[in-house]
Order: structure tokens, then C-alpha cells, then sequence
């Protein structure tokens, strides 16, 4: 057995309460982004579903990939059947988001905009991605390269944006704490 403490072998160690907190805070963070999208997953969406299947096809049709709508959220191109799934829309995504989106500094009018601009910028970008994947699929890449590595670029794209509003957050209320004038007592 190692002599090094629990803290230096496992890497955890920090520097200061603020890391701490930091550290719990993300932790906390993560459970509830895992919470949503459990609770995601038990609708069904069916009207995003067919938001997102006609604006998928709307995109697509620009970029001179025609497919055939078959129901709300199913449609078809040479010969293969395609259904919107949860995935498809992004719903996960946006209820898993939430929990890194909303700050306990910021009032709830603030969050309430910062979610709304979110909102919307997230069906664009993930219409933007369907297109992608289909345009590249009809080119003759493979699924697995068209939709799959181009959703894998997608998902860290949207962690990297979390992220960084997550530690911009965390500098700006470090640098407000560390301009508070203290007084001798």
C-alpha cells in the first residue's frame, strides 16, 4: 500500500476552498444534467420530433438532398425508412444542459434569457447538424462517419460552450470576491 495520502494519489487535491467548491458544484451540476435527461426520456416530444423533421427537410432540400415525408417524424430516401427519435431533436441535450446553463448569481430574468437564446440556438445548430450528416450521407460516406462522428463533434462543440460559460462564471465571481475591500477590525 502507498504512503502518499488518498487526496495526491487520486489526484484530488486542491489548492484552495474555491477549487472545492468548484469541484462540488460540477459534481452537482452533472447529477442533475443526468436527472434531466432520464426525465427527458420519458416523453415523447412528437411535437419537436416534427419541428425538427421539417426543418431538417426544409435545410436539406436547399442543399439538394430531397427526402420524403412519410409521417411527422418519418421520413424516406432511396428506398430507407428514417425516424426522428429524441436524439434527433436535441431534447436531451437541452434538459441535460440546463443544470450547466443556470447560475445561482444571476437572477432568474437572466437565466430565463440566457435559457430562451439557448433554446434557439440549439435547433439551429442541430438542424444544421442533420443537414450536415444527410448532405455528407448522400455524398456516399458511410452512416457511421455522416451522422455519427459529425454528432460526436457536435456533443463536445455544445460541452466546450457549457464549459466555458461555467468557468467564465467562475472568474467573474472569483475577481468580484477578490476586489471586496476588507476593513480593519
Amino acid at each position: 500500500m502507498s504512503s502518499l495520502p488518498l487526496t495526491t494519489w487520486t489526484g484530488a487535491r486542491y489548492r484552495n476552498g474555491s477549487e472545492r467548491q468548484f469541484a462540488f458544484e460540477l459534481t452537482m451540476r452533472c447529477l442533475l444534467a443526468a436527472l434531466a435527461v432520464v426525465a427527458c426520456y420519458c416523453f415523447q416530444w412528437e411535437w419537436l420530433r416534427s419541428w425538427t423533421a421539417t426543418a431538417n427537410l426544409r435545410l436539406d432540400a436547399l442543399a439538394g438532398v430531397n427526402l420524403q415525408t412519410l409521417s411527422f417524424d418519418t421520413v424516406a430516401w432511396q428506398g430507407q425508412t428514417y425516424r426522428y427519435v429524441i436524439a434527433c431533436t436535441f431534447a436531451d441535450v437541452w434538459c441535460g444542459s440546463l443544470a450547466f446553463l443556470w447560475l445561482a448569481g444571476e437572477s432568474v430574468r437572466r437565466n430565463m434569457v440566457v435559457v430562451a437564446i439557448w433554446t434557439i440556438a440549439l435547433f439551429a445548430f442541430n438542424i444544421f447538424r442533420l443537414s450536415v450528416s444527410d448532405v455528407l450521407f448522400a455524398w456516399g460516406l458511410s452512416w457511421d462517419l455522416a451522422h455519427n462522428v459529425v454528432s460526436g463533434i457536435a456533443y463536445y462543440l455544445i460541452w466546450q460552450v457549457l464549459w466555458n460559460r461555467l468557468k467564465a462564471s467562475r472568474r467573474t465571481t472569483e475577481n468580484t470576491i477578490s476586489r471586496i475591500p476588507v476593513e480593519n477590525v
